[in-house]
């Protein structure tokens, strides 16, 4: 086979492979997302080490009071996590300024220490219910702050930190 018509099949083989990639990069996104979804959001944790002073925050506006809603902490850590949970404390400020806390264990790795999340590599994800079945009492921006409740500062192994809230499904 002539060199030419190699490097022309080369070409046409590495553009498919690059629309292949593409294609399903788009679709996972396109299907991970859902339109009801209110927040789905994850913010970075400096260096991976994650201090007492870095509250991460999200706002989310909130028009419907009549919906159920699934609360969830995301949460990624990496391979030199050290403990099996996480404490943190969500913090919600309500529209009027009202604030609530409330102190949520999440578990992170089983008993013998098999990490519990989505694996890639070694960082490890998780999408944690925190209340199956919350209604927000008024309508308006709400704003969710997610702080470090663990024993160490820095806590180091901690990649990223976000809040998931979406309606729960009618029947």
């Amino acid at each position: 086979m002539p060199i030419m018509e190699t490097k022309v099949k080369l070409l046409r083989t590495g553009n498919s492979l690059v629309f292949l990639i593409v294609f399903f990069l788009i679709a996972g996104v396109v299907i991970s997302c859902s339109d009801d979804v209110l927040k789905d959001e994850f913010k970075p944790i400096p260096n991976q080490s994650w201090n007492y002073n870095f509250v991460p925050s999200f706002e989310v506006k909130v028009v419907d009071k009549q919906t159920s809603y699934r609360l969830k902490v995301n949460v990624r850590v990496t391979a030199d996590y050290r403990y099996s949970n996480l404490f943190v404390l969500m913090h919600q400020v309500h529209p009027n300024k009202k604030q609530q806390t409330k102190r949520i264990e999440l578990r992170i790795a089983d008993k013998d220490g098999r990490w519990l999340g989505k694996s890639a590599g070694s960082l490890y994800s998780y999408q944690i219910t925190y209340d199956k079945d919350y209604y927000f009492p008024d309508t308006g921006t709400y704003r969710y702050e997610i702080e470090q409740n663990m024993r160490d500062s820095p806590l180091r192994g901690v990649s990223d930190v976000g809040i998931c809230i979406e309606p729960n499904k009618k029947h």
